[in-house]
């Protein structure tokens, strides 16, 4: 398969359209089957040197120290020294839909980060926990793994599944791009539209 033309997505949606490119490099595993070749990176790009989770630390500006899981390759821990104000502002280049903040604390100096799905993993929030982290920022945070963050008094700042991704995603076109073949990102946003609800 000769391979000129790819287009980079977070997820296959069926709207979008596809003509003109050869491959489809997805981060998530495809929901319906695509029209055309595709390959999917997912956990294996969040583990990657120099991939999702890197990706992330680089845009939040955070210098890395080690992995959060060393078994794994998942997160990183990165050194930190600045205001949890300063840390929610740096969130900006994300365009996070909205930042929930668990435990909110004046002061970081150890910030771990995990792209995407994060903060629905309890066993990351403890090991985060157990390494001496001030802050742990991801997505995907339900209420029984805030509850965990709440009780242990670590702070955990929820900046959305897509957010946290799209760093990894920007990074992986230019990877891409490296290799001297022609690569778009489309960023098919997050799957779901907000309201807020009207109280009587």
């Amino acid at each position: 398969m000769e391979v000129e033309a790819v287009l980079v997505l977070m997820d296959y949606l069926e709207d979008v359209a596809v003509d003109g490119y050869d491959l489809l490099v997805l981060h998530h595993p495809p929901e319906v089957e695509p029209p055309i070749p595709y390959l999917t990176v997912h956990s294996n790009w969040d583990v990657a040197d120099g991939g999702a989770c890197d990706a992330l630390a680089d845009a939040l500006g955070l210098d890395v120290e080690s992995f959060l899981d060393p078994d794994t390759g998942v997160g990183r821990i990165c050194r930190a020294d600045l205001s949890l104000e300063e840390l929610l502002e740096r969130t900006g280049v994300l365009n996070p839909e909205t930042l929930r903040v668990v435990n909110p604390r004046e002061y970081v100096d150890r910030v771990a980060v995990v792209s995407g799905f994060g903060l629905s993993d309890k066993s990351l929030i403890m090991r985060a926990w157990s390494e001496g982290v001030s802050a742990y920022l991801s997505g995907d945070l339900t209420h029984g793994p805030a509850i965990l963050g709440r009780n242990m008094d670590l702070t955990l700042i929820d900046a959305g599944h897509h957010a946290t991704e799209m760093p990894g995603l920007h990074r992986l076109r230019d990877v891409i791009e490296d290799f001297g073949v022609m690569a778009e990102l489309l960023d098919t946003g997050t799957p779901w539209s907000e309201y807020r609800a009207a109280y009587i």
